[in-house]
């Protein structure tokens, strides 16, 4: 019986953190289309790029960096040429996110203005603030 308890809070606790994914992927989508004024054919083309993207870059972000930060919580005891291996992957990490990036914002000239790109980087980032000042009142008021 515990354990059906068990899995059933479970369950709901990853079900409540699913719809608060697509929450904020729902809020993120109506802010960066007003806060770049899309049109509705600009919005048919522009997020399918932002997707591809973002799921390029999350996928290298899991494969190469979480390899990277995990040897970085090892840093003092790996040896001379592990730690030149590591900062290898380090640079080799940055330049392939460099050129997923320049990818990026040619495939986003394409379908939207150069202005248009430049008001997403500043969307992307006020929104990020926006949802850390958000979350972090929302856990000093639980405390």
């Amino acid at each position: 019986m515990k354990k059906i308890i068990l899995l059933v809070t479970l369950s709901l606790s990853l079900l409540s953190f699913a719809q608060e994914d697509d929450k904020i992927e729902s809020l993120k989508i109506a802010f960066f289309t007003e806060e770049l004024q899309l049109t509705p054919d600009e919005a048919k083309l522009f997020w399918p790029v932002y997707n591809k993207h973002t799921s390029i870059y999350y996928n290298l972000r899991d494969k190469q960096w979480s390899s990277i930060k995990k040897r970085l919580d090892k840093i003092k005891t790996l040896s001379e040429s592990e730690a030149n291996q590591l900062l290898d992957d380090y640079i080799n990490y940055k330049i392939q996110r460099n050129k997923i990036r320049v990818n990026y914002v040619n495939a986003l000239k394409k379908v939207i203005s150069p202005k248009q790109i430049m008001m997403l980087k500043k969307a992307e980032y006020d929104f990020n603030k926006k949802l850390i000042k958000q979350y972090s009142s929302k856990s000093s008021t639980k405390d």
